[in-house]
C-alpha cells in the first residue's frame, strides 16, 4: 500500500530527487493505507439510496470464454479452482478491467461496524468490487476482521472467514504482506536491523519469517468455500521493493538478495507448508519510463511468479503526462506477460492523498481519465485489474469517493461497459484446464547472487526441485575448487555444502559460482556471483572514496539504483579520470525513458563538528542536473554542483546552504543543524534530465566527504559558538527579537554580560508575545531580578497553578507559586540552595536562554470535551473486533460489553500535546476497571495508558496519559484513533474529555 499519498507519513522515500518527478506518494503507499484505519473507527451509516445519485444498471454478464485449458503456474499441483482463476484473469485481459478495492468490507466511510457485505463500493454503486484486497496485517490484529492483541493463529482464521466472505459475494481475493520488523521489534517502515538480509536463507532471523509465513498458510488452508474446497488466493508479497520505504525495499539489499527473499517465500509456502492455492504477484513501485530491464531488476523469474503488476499513485490529477506515464508502463507489463505466460495487473493506483474535500480534488474526472486512457491503449487494455486503498474511515481520505464531487464519476467509472465489479464476473473457479508439469529450477539461495560475504567459511544453500538429482556442486571461480552439497534434510529446502574462503581472498573482489546439477538427462548449470569481503571501511566523514572494491560487481554491491543507468569503477591506471587515488565512480545516463536516474547508499555516520561537503566531479558539460540527496535527521536535504563545463573540480559545498528537498514541502523552512549531522543515514547521487540538456552522457564523481570547513560567524562578534547560550542568541535574533529591542549595535556586539534593565525586560516580552501579561516596571531602569523574571514568565503562560513543594527562604508568598512553576518548567535555572536568588539580576545571555526555555512550553491547555454524545455517538462505537454494542440518546453513550469486556473506539484527529488525563463523565456503570489505547503517529503504533482502578459509581473517572511510554509520547501530536476498554456490563457516558 503505501503513501501518503497518503500524506499522513512525514517520510518520504528517498529516490526522488525533484519534485516533479517525486514518488507518487506522500509517503510510502503502506502508510496510506495500512495501519491508518486499523480499528475501523465509527462512521455514519449511509445506505444506497441515500447518497441520492441513481445507480447504473449493468446487463447479466457472460462467462469469459477460456482460450487455452493448458495452466502454466508457479505451483503446478495447484488446485483446479486456482488453475481456473489464473485462466480467467489472463483471459479477461483486454475484455475489460476489473474494479479492486483493499479491504472493502473490513472498514469504510458507510457503515459502522463491519457485517462482512456492508462496503463503501457498495454503498456508491450498488455493486462490490470484482477484487478484494486483504492485508496480513489482519493476522497482526492492526485491521479488521483481525482482533488487535488476539492470538495471532485466530486472527489468521478470522482472515480465511474474510476472504470465504468475498467469495461468497462473488469476488476475487488479493492479499498483500506488511510483515513487522522482526529484528528490532518495530513495524513494517522500520527500515533499520538489515532485516532484509537477516531474514534470508541462513540469516539469523529466518526462523522468525518462517513463522510468519505458517500464519499465512494457515489462513490460505482455512480459506474454503460452502464445498471445502480452497479458495484461490492472490499473494502480494514484498511490495513496491524498489522503494526504500519498508525494510524490504532497495536501499537494504542487493537484487540477487530481493529475489531470494521472494523466491523463498514461495519455496517455503508451496514445497515445505504444502499450500496450492495460492497465485503468485509481484509489484514492485514504480514508474519505469515502459523500461523493461529496469522492471526486471529484481524479478525473481518466471519459475516465482504468476501475476506481474506494479504500483503507482497520481499526484497529478490524472494529467495528459501522468497517464503517457502509467499507459507506457502498463502496456511495456502487459508485453512481458504475454511473452512469459504471466497476468498484467495495476496492483495498487490512486489519486495522491485519496479523495479530497469538494473543490480540492485536482481531477473529478480521475476515475473515468485514467480508464478511457488504459482503454484506448491495445497493450495497457490487457492489464486484468487495477486496485485503490482502503477507506479507514475517521480522519481518514477514502480511496473511493462515498459522497460529494468525485461520487459521479466513481458511478460512471462504474457503469462503463469495460469495468468489472463483482457482479460481472463470472466463470472465474469453474473452468476445466489441464495442468503444467513442474519444471527443473535450480538456484543458489545463499550467498545470493551479487551479495558480500563478508568472512569465511560460510555455508551454500541451493534449492533445487523438479529433478531428480544424482549430484549437486558448486565450483568457484572455474577451476579454483568445487564444493558438493548434501541432500537437503526431511521439510528443509536446502542442498547445502561448506565453502572455506581462505583469508586472501577477502579482498572485495568478486568470484563466480556455479551451481551444477547432474541428473539422468544432463547437466543443469546456474551461474552467480559474489563479492568476498567486508564493506570498505571509511575514515570518518568520508562517504566513499572508492578506493575498497575490487571490481564492478563489489561496488554496484554497495549503491541501490534508481532508475536505470550503468555504474562502474573508472580507474586511473586505465588512463580513466579520478580525484585521487586509483579508482573513482563512473555514472553514465541516458534520458530515453526517463526523467532521472542515479545511486544510493546507506551511511549510518556522525558527520557533526564538520561545517562542509566536498567531492571531486567530472562534469560531462550536458547541462543537465546534478543532484546529491543527504538524508540527516530524518530529512532529506539537497545541493546542485555544476554539469555544464567538462573540466573536472572539486565542489565545496557548505551544510549551511543545503536545502530540503523541493517536494519535502513540510520542512522547506528546514536547515542542517549539528544536530541533524549527527545522524546521516543515506547518501544519493541523481542526474535530472533539465531542458536544454543532452539526452545521454557520464559523469565521474570522487572523495565524497564531509569536511570541517569554516563554521558560518556567529550572529554577533561577541558571542562565539562555544558559549553555552548561543544557540539561544541565535533564536533570539532570527527571530528578531535582538533587533526588536536593539540588543546588538552596529558593530555586531551583543553585549552578552550586560545586566538586563526591567524596562528591557518587559519590552522583550511584549515584543514576544503583543498580547501576553506583561507588567510596567515601576522603576524601568533597575535592573531586572531573577524573581521579576519568574513572576514575568508566568504571567504570560496564564498564571497556571502549581503545587508549591519548595519553599525559598527569599522568595515572598504571594510569589512562591510563580517561582516553583518557573523552576520546575525549567524556564529559570534551579538554584543550588534552599535561596531563589531573588534581587539578583539578570544578564542578557541568561535572560535570552530563559526565554528560549520558555518558547519551548507547551502552550496553556484548557480542558477540551471530545464527546458530549448530544448528537448521537458522534463516531464512538464498539468495533467489530470487540464484542459489545454502543448507542447515544439523550446526550448518554451507553454500552454494552461482553462477558469478556469490549473496546469503545473513537475517531482521532486530536493533538495530546501537554494532555495528562483523558476524563470519563460517568453517569451509571456495573462496574470496571478502564486503561486507554491509542493509535499514534503517522504509522498507527498502538500506545497503551496504565490501569486506572476499579470503578463502581458514577463520577468522572480519570486516566492518567503520563503512564504512555516515552515513545508513545513523543507521538501524541496525532492521534488517529482513540480506544477506551470497559468490563464487561452495561456502562454509562455523558462525556469524555482531555485535561
Amino acid at each position: 500500500m503505501s503513501p501518503s499519498a497518503r500524506a499522513r507519513d512525514p517520510r518520504r522515500p528517498a529516490p526522488d530527487p525533484t519534485a516533479q518527478h517525486r514518488p507518487t506518494r506522500a509517503t510510502p503507499s503502506a502508510a496510506r493505507r495500512l495501519l491508518a484505519g486499523v480499528a475501523a473507527l465509527a462512521a455514519t451509516a449511509l445506505t444506497v439510496t441515500s447518497l441520492g445519485v441513481p445507480l447504473a444498471t449493468t446487463a447479466a454478464a457472460e462467462p469469459v470464454p477460456i482460450t487455452d485449458p493448458v495452466v502454466d503456474l508457479v505451483d503446478a499441483d495447484a488446485t483446479a479452482e486456482t488453475r481456473s482463476l489464473f485462466a480467467y484473469l489472463r483471459d479477461v485481459r483486454g475484455q475489460g478491467l476489473l474494479f479492486g478495492h483493499q479491504h472493502t468490507t473490513d472498514v469504510g466511510e458507510t457503515f459502522t461496524s463491519r457485517d462482512g457485505v456492508s462496503s463503501d463500493v457498495l454503498a456508491a454503486t450498488g455493486d462490490h468490487p470484482a477484487v478484494f484486497g486483504f492485508d496480513t496485517l489482519v493476522i497482526e490484529g492492526n485491521i479488521p476482521p483481525g482482533v488487535y492483541g488476539g492470538p495471532r493463529e485466530e486472527n489468521a482464521l478470522l482472515l480465511a472467514q474474510g476472504i470465504r466472505e468475498a467469495h461468497d459475494l462473488g469476488g476475487i481475493s488479493t492479499l498483500s504482506m506488511h510483515m513487522e520488523n522482526v529484528v528490532t521489534g518495530g513495524d513494517f517502515y522500520d527500515t533499520s536491523g538489515d532485516t532484509l538480509r537477516a531474514v534470508l536463507p541462513g540469516g539469523t532471523h529466518n526462523a522468525e519469517l518462517r513463522a510468519y509465513l505458517d500464519l499465512v498458510a494457515l489462513a490460505a488452508d482455512n480459506a474454503r468455500d460452502a464445498d471445502g474446497n480452497r479458495i484461490p488466493i492472490v499473494f502480494r508479497p514484498w511490495h513496491e521493493n524498489t522503494g526504500s520505504w519498508f525494510w524490504w525495499g532497495a536501499a537494504f539489499g542487493t537484487p540477487g538478495e530481493f529475489k531470494e527473499l521472494f523466491r523463498f517465500t514461495v519455496e517455503y509456502l508451496r514445497d515445505v507448508k504444502g499450500v496450492d492455492n495460492l497465485l503468485y504477484s509481484w509489484s514492485p513501485n514504480g514508474t519505469f519510463g515502459g523500461d523493461a530491464e529496469t522492471y526486471l531488476r529484481t524479478y525473481p523469474g518466471d519459475d516465482f511468479v504468476d501475476v506481474l503488476g506494479y504500483d503507482y499513485y497520481d499526484d497529478s490529477g490524472a494529467s495528459p503526462a501522468r497517464l503517457a506515464t502509467v499507459v507506457a508502463d502498463l502496456g511495456m507489463i502487459a508485453d512481458l506477460a504475454d511473452e512469459r505466460g504471466k497476468i498484467s495487473t495495476f496492483t495498487e493506483t490512486g489519486p495522491t492523498g485519496g479523495m479530497k474535500p469538494d473543490g480540492e480534488n485536482l481531477n473529478t474526472s480521475w476515475f473515468t481519465d485514467l480508464l478511457a486512457a488504459i482503454e484506448a491503449d491495445p497493450r495497457a487494455s490487457r492489464s486484468a485489474w487495477m486496485l485503490t486503498w482502503a477507506n479507514f474511515g475517521g480522519s481518514n481520505a477514502p480511496w473511493t469517493p462515498t459522497e460529494g464531487e468525485m461520487l459521479p464519476d466513481f458511478q460512471a467509472f462504474h457503469a462503463d461497459p469495460y469495468t468489472y465489479f463483482a457482479d460481472e464476473v463470472e466463470g472465474a473457479f469453474d473452468a476445466v484446464t489441464e495442468p503444467v508439469a513442474a519444471a527443473t529450477v535450480a538456484h543458489l539461495a545463499s550467498p545470493s547472487d551479487g551479495s558480500r560475504v563478508a568472512s569465511g567459511p560460510t555455508t551454500l544453500r541451493a534449492t533445487i526441485s523438479g529433478v531428480d538429482v544424482e549430484r549437486a556442486s558448486v565450483t568457484v571461480g572455474g577451476a579454483v575448487g568445487e564444493v558438493v552439497l548434501t541432500p537437503p534434510a526431511a521439510g528443509e529446502l536446502w542442498w547445502t555444502g561448506e565453502w572455506a574462503i581462505p583469508a586472501d581472498e577477502l579482498g572485495n573482489s568478486t568470484r563466480d559460482l556455479t551451481l551444477r546439477v547432474v541428473t539422468a538427462e544432463g547437466e543443469v548449470t546456474v551461474a552467480s556471483a559474489v563479492v568476498l569481503g567486508p564493506e570498505p571501511v571509511f575514515p570518518p566523514g568520508v562517504m566513499d572514496d572508492f578506493e575498497g572494491y575490487g571490481d564492478d560487481t563489489a561496488l554496484r554491491a554497495g549503491y541501490v539504483r534508481y532508475n536505470a543507468n550503468t555504474v562502474t569503477l573508472e580507474r586511473a591506471a586505465a588512463g580513466g579520470s579520478v580525484g585521487s587515488g586509483d579508482n573513482a565512480m563512473r555514472l553514465a545516463y541516458d534520458f530515453a525513458n526517463q526523467s532521472y536516474t542515479g545511486v544510493g547508499r546507506q551511511v549510518g555516520a556522525d558527520w557533526s563538528g564538520n561545517w562542509d561537503f566536498s567531492l571531486w566531479v567530472d562534469p560531462d558539460a550536458s547541462g543537465n542536473k546534478l543532484v546529491l540527496q543527504l538524508v540527516a535527521g530524518g530529512v532529506s536535504y539537497e545541493a546542485y554542483p555544476s554539469l555544464a563545463g567538462d573540466a573536472p573540480y572539486v565542489a565545496t559545498i557548505p551544510f549551511a546552504d543545503w536545502r530540503p528537498a523541493p517536494w519535502d514541502t513540510g520542512n522547506a523552512d528546514r536547515r542542517i543543524t549539528q544536530e541533524d549531522l549527527e545522524n546521516v543515514s543515506q547518501f544519493n547521487v541523481y542526474v535530472n534530465a533539465a531542458d536544454g540538456g543532452t539526452s545521454s552522457g557520464a559523469i565521474v564523481v570522487d572523495d565524497l566527504k564531509a569536511v570541517l570547513g569554516t563554521p558560518p560567524p556567529p550572529v554577533f562578534r561577541d558571542t562565539p559558538r562555544t558559549m553555552a547560550e548561543y544557540e539561544a542568541i541565535e533564536w533570539l535574533a532570527e527571530e528578531g527579537l535582538a533587533e526588536a529591542v536593539r540588543w546588538g549595535d552596529s558593530g555586531g556586539r551583543f553585549y552578552p554580560t550586560r545586566t538586563v534593565k526591567a524596562g528591557e525586560l518587559a519590552a522583550l516580552l511584549r515584543a514576544y508575545d503583543p498580547e501576553g501579561d506583561v507588567a510596567v516596571p515601576a522603576a524601568p531602569r533597575a535592573g531586572a531580578t531573577k524573581l521579576a523574571v519568574a513572576e514575568a514568565f508566568w504571567r504570560l503562560y496564564g498564571s497556571p497553578a502549581t503545587d508549591v513543594t519548595t519553599v525559598y527562604s527569599d522568595v515572598p508568598a504571594a510569589s512562591a507559586e510563580a517561582v516553583a512553576w518557573a523552576v520546575e518548567t525549567g524556564v529559570v535555572p534551579e538554584p543550588s540552595s534552599m535561596s531563589f536568588g531573588a534581587g539578583h539580576t539578570v544578564r542578557r545571555s541568561a535572560l535570552t536562554a530563559m526565554l528560549f526555555r520558555f518558547d519551548a512550553q507547551p502552550s496553556p491547555l484548557q480542558p477540551v470535551v471530545i464527546a458530549d454524545f448530544e448528537a448521537g455517538d458522534q463516531g464512538w462505537a464498539v468495533p467489530s473486533w470487540s464484542d459489545g454494542t454502543a448507542t447515544a440518546s439523550g446526550g448518554i453513550l451507553t454500552v454494552e460489553a461482553g462477558t469478556d469486556g469490549a473496546w469503545l473506539s473513537g475517531p482521532g484527529g486530536i493533538d495530546l500535546t501537554g494532555r495528562t488525563e483523558l476524563r470519563l463523565d460517568v453517569a451509571g456503570t456495573s462496574g470496571f476497571d478502564t486503561k486507554v489505547a491509542l493509535q499514534l503517529g503517522p504509522d498507527w503504533t498502538w500506545c497503551e495508558t496504565g490501569q486506572a482502578g476499579w470503578v463502581q459509581e458514577p463520577g468522572e473517572v480519570v486516566v492518567d496519559l503520563t503512564t504512555l511510554t516515552e515513545e508513545c509520547q513523543a507521538l501524541v501530536g496525532t492521534v488517529q484513533g482513540v480506544n477506551v476498554f470497559l468490563n464487561g456490563g452495561t456502562h454509562q457516558l455523558d462525556a469524555i474529555s482531555v485535561h
